[in-house]
C-alpha cells in the first residue's frame, strides 16, 4: 500500500461504534507513520491509527466497503457520541422529509 494514505477506509471491526472513516491528516516517518481518522457518520468520533495497522487487511480496508445488512447503521440508529458541540448541532444527521422521493434510494432493499 502506498503512502500517503487513501481518504476512505473501512474497519473490519467496529471502532467507537463505527466502521467507515475518512483520513483527515497523516504524518510521521518510516515505522512511526500514523493516520488521523474521523467517522463518516459522527465527526466527533476520531482516532489515530499507525500506518502499520492501516496496511493490515485483517484490520482495515481501503475504500468504503459495503457492510452486511445487520451491521449497517440506519437513520434511526442512535449516534454513539451524544456530546455534539454547538457548531454541529445545526447540521442534519438524519434524512430530509423527502428522503423517500429520491430515485437512488431503494427502501425495499435497505
Amino acid at each position: 500500500m502506498n503512502w500517503p494514505p487513501n481518504k476512505a477506509w473501512t474497519s473490519t471491526t467496529s471502532r467507537l461504534g463505527f466502521r467507515h472513516f475518512v483520513a483527515i491528516n497523516y504524518g510521521g516517518k518510516g515505522s512511526d507513520r500514523w493516520v488521523n481518522l474521523v467517522s463518516v457518520l459522527d465527526g466527533q468520533a476520531r482516532l489515530r491509527v499507525s500506518w502499520q495497522e492501516m496496511k493490515d487487511s485483517s484490520m482495515w480496508n481501503s475504500g468504503w466497503q459495503q457492510l452486511p445488512k445487520l451491521e449497517a447503521k440506519t437513520p434511526n440508529d442512535q449516534i454513539v457520541n451524544q456530546q455534539i458541540d454547538q457548531n454541529t448541532q445545526a447540521a442534519s444527521l438524519h434524512p430530509s422529509e423527502d428522503f423517500d422521493d429520491r430515485p437512488w434510494f431503494d427502501q425495499e432493499n435497505s
